[in-house]
């Protein structure tokens, strides 16, 4: 009796959980609700032998291929920081090779920490993207470049 009360008792709680929203399914899209300030983590990964940077941020998109898009506001704040244990020693450069419309330039290193910030021009329509270039390097010393997105939300 006691164990039916109890499992009655958990299923009960967890559809509470499901049908509030709390937990939302990933179907594999992106998504796009975008906040004013959004945060980039980084992790430094072996695929078969070859390296690659795994991203997620705090919108809740993740990509372990080299090619996060993450959605931000114009006038918002882009930062980017390492994962916990991310095999990272050092972010060495954030920016674009072109000064496209969302990097007029480069992110700037935020001082005492291994956090870089990039502010997001005001104005910019939605659906503006721009390619840029994180160059790390890894716990093997090795200089790495990798091309994530960045695409601006109405």
């Amino acid at each position: 009796m006691k164990k039916s009360l109890l499992i009655s008792a958990g299923i009960a709680f967890l559809t509470v959980i499901l049908v509030s929203g709390g937990c939302t399914g990933y179907n594999g899209q992106e998504r796009t609700k975008s906040q004013e300030k959004v945060t980039v983590y980084l992790r430094s990964i072996e695929i078969n032998k070859k390296k690659h940077l795994s991203m997620f941020d705090s919108n809740g998109n993740f990509d372990m291929n080299d090619s996060l898009v993450t959605y931000v506001k114009a006038g918002g704040t882009v930062f980017w920081n390492l994962d916990k244990a991310s095999g990272i020693r050092r972010i060495e450069k954030i920016y674009s090779k072109n000064n496209g419309p969302i990097f007029r330039e480069d992110a700037k290193e935020i001082l005492f920490s291994k956090k870089f910030k990039l502010e997001i021009p005001d104005g910019l329509a939605g659906g503006t993207e721009e390619r840029y270039y994180i160059d790390y390097t890894d716990q093997d010393n090795s200089l790495i470049t990798k091309d994530p997105y960045l695409r601006i939300v109405p």
